[in-house]
């Protein structure tokens, strides 16, 4: 379902647009690697497809995330992604797609821009 890597190229944060992040998220199945300034992030996608809004837990393994989990919204519509999340460190999940002003949810939009051409460097490290 979100097989690909992933290139940010918008954000919101408490209603204000901000520059997309510089990172690449690389997600095979159920697992992701997350480049970006702050480090490489690895971990697990828990994903309820089912639920509207679909919601999604990343589960880190290692790196800056490791041992926390993120609960997240999302939607997709073929090669573009959605999350939305609750960046206040209250193990909060968003309910709707919005930032208002004095809120702490972050929206990052993401363009898929390879689909399952992961190459075998990638994958090894996704194991």
């Amino acid at each position: 379902m979100l097989d690909g890597i992933w290139i940010p190229h918008g954000a919101e944060f408490s209603g204000e647009a901000l520059p997309a992040p510089e990172s690449r998220w690389v997600i095979t199945g159920t697992r992701y690697v997350v480049e970006s300034e702050a480090g490489r992030d690895e971990g697990e996608l828990r994903i309820d497809a089912a639920a509207r809004p679909a919601t999604v837990d990343l589960v880190g393994t290692s790196g800056p995330h490791g041992n926390k989990t993120i609960r997240a919204i999302f939607r997709l519509r073929g090669d573009l992604l959605q999350f939305c999340y609750d960046v206040s460190g209250d193990d909060r999940r968003p309910v709707a797609f919005a930032t208002g002003k004095g809120s702490m949810q972050l929206m990052v939009r993401y363009r898929r821009i390879a689909q399952k051409s992961i190459n075998q460097d990638e994958a090894r490290l996704m194991r």
